[in-house]
């Protein structure tokens, strides 16, 4: 029984690897289940087996790149007392994540617009950034650094989400900066937009 799981899991991870590594090719086709099982040794319907859908694949996709790009460490942001240095962590982790992958999450996010599949995870990923954006500044406005919070909440929010997205970050890396310097403008933005009022 041991083993049979553990090469189910070996093969839902090469399954995984084979899915980002067709996204890190940077061609024009879409990602196809044909091309990953490909890729993988696997038929389709090992990848139906282990994934259910397509969708399923990618909720799974999107685990596996999260994983390899330290989104573990959002934890420690939200373990952190001091919550401006809980914003500053925020930008850290998202610029390491978007970083770890890029071409990957640029297809990725390049697929949605024309794919709803694909959209809707991107979508809901995206929420929750702008959840601890949120949480942060309740946390902020608690410590007295923010007046009338519930006032401009919402704004800043959006302001953080975006600001630490990938839209964002794509476009620095692209102009050239490094991401250390792209997490020092990211964090010195996101601190006004938390003060803003």
């Amino acid at each position: 029984m041991e083993k049979r799981e553990a090469s189910a899991n070996e093969t839902r991870q090469r399954i995984l690897e084979a899915a980002r590594q067709t996204l890190a090719l940077e061609s024009d086709e879409a990602l196809t289940m044909d091309d990953v099982a490909r890729r993988a040794d696997v038929s389709r319907v090992t990848i139906y087996y282990q994934f259910k859908s397509r969708p399923g694949l990618l909720e799974a996709l999107y685990d596996y790149l999260a994983s390899r790009g330290g989104m573990q460490r959002m934890s420690k942001v939200f373990r952190e007392a001091d919550p401006s240095k809980s914003l500053d962590q925020l930008v850290d982790v998202f610029v390491a994540f978007w970083s770890s992958d890029r071409v990957v999450i640029r297809r990725l996010r390049a697929m949605a617009a024309l794919d709803s599949e694909i959209r809707e995870g991107l979508l809901s990923r995206d929420a929750r950034r702008r959840h601890i954006a949120r949480e942060i500044l309740t946390r902020m406005a608690g410590d007295g650094k923010k007046k009338d919070p519930d006032e401009h909440f919402p704004a800043a929010a959006d302001v953080i989400a975006t600001l630490t997205g990938f839209a964002t970050y794509d476009a620095l890396a692209t102009a050239g900066h490094s991401d250390k310097e792209i997490i020092t403008m990211i964090a010195r933005l996101a601190h006004f937009a938390a003060t803003w009022k």
